[in-house]
């Protein structure tokens, strides 16, 4: 009975105390963790300077290529996945980037599904990192909508039936819940159960600095100011002299949330694009 005891405490450690796919070796689970470091420390620098952001990114394959090459195809494609979607964050408005962008997620979302086609799949960060490149590629036509439109929630779903405590899911499949309307099943009651779960689950720094921001931002809509503060401030212990942090700061100060702030920044852009 003892052993089966101590099974059991290992096997609930190890979900809710590290990040854990089942199809994922420690060395990949290490490497996705040292990218979302890398993520995060990536807002020391100036949004406008994506050529050195741009090489920041680069940089990580090269200093990390001995680990990488004995990658597993699953855990390569997933590694390539936060990578695109990396750079595409920080150069999808810039001029000339739109069409090169939309080109290279195409590519890698015909990757994505040949690999699906070919193989049986029950990795959360696969789900996950899917559901990205689908939710991103699908932004810039309405036929892409209309064809991948159903399919991004069903994959965060997919992605915690592997793994219920992982933050990055929670957290997507939160936003999934902001952005998308009522009669789709938009919900920001939704929203925040799986920001304040997506906090809970947080291990690392980088992951605890990212849930703190997006769950800090809906309790700014909700007027919870005080605990909105209470976790920017917390963040900001994490990776001081975030530009990002500063620039929610400054939206807050405006009276807008990042996801408002966003949203109004990505109809002006809609705009200006007419126009031109």
């Amino acid at each position: 009975m003892k052993i089966f005891k101590t099974i059991f405490l290992s096997i609930f450690f190890l979900n809710t105390t590290f990040s854990f796919s089942q199809d994922m070796t420690k060395n990949a689970l290490a490497l996705i963790d040292s990218f979302f470091d890398l993520r995060m420390n990536l807002s020391l620098i100036e949004e406008s300077e994506t050529d050195k952001i741009n090489s920041k990114i680069d940089s990580f394959a090269v200093k990390n290529k001995d680990k990488i090459s004995v990658l597993s195809e699953i855990e390569n494609l997933v590694l390539e996945n936060f990578i695109i979607m990396e750079k595409y964050n920080y150069l999808y408005e810039k001029p000339g980037q739109a069409k090169v962008q939309h080109e290279i997620l195409g590519n890698q979302l015909k990757k994505i599904e040949s690999f699906v086609e070919n193989n049986q799949i029950n990795d959360a960060y696969f789900f996950c990192t899917q559901a990205d490149i689908t939710s991103c590629y699908m932004g810039y036509s309405v036929g892409d909508v209309l064809k991948y439109g159903t399919s991004v929630r069903p994959l965060y779903e997919k992605a915690l039936e592997c793994n219920p405590n992982l933050s990055y899911a929670l957290t997507n499949i939160g936003q999934w819940y902001y952005f998308a309307p009522g009669i789709a099943g938009g919900s920001k009651k939704k929203t925040l159960s799986y920001f304040e779960k997506a906090r809970e689950c947080a291990v690392t720094d980088s992951q605890k600095y990212f849930a703190d921001i997006f769950l800090s931002q809906l309790l700014f809509e909700k007027k919870e100011f005080e605990r909105c503060n209470s976790l920017l401030s917390e963040a900001e212990s994490i990776c001081p002299n975030s530009n990002y942090l500063k620039k929610i700061r400054s939206a807050n100060q405006q009276g807008l949330s990042l996801f408002e702030y966003n949203r109004k920044k990505s109809s002006l852009d809609k705009e200006s694009k007419k126009i031109e």
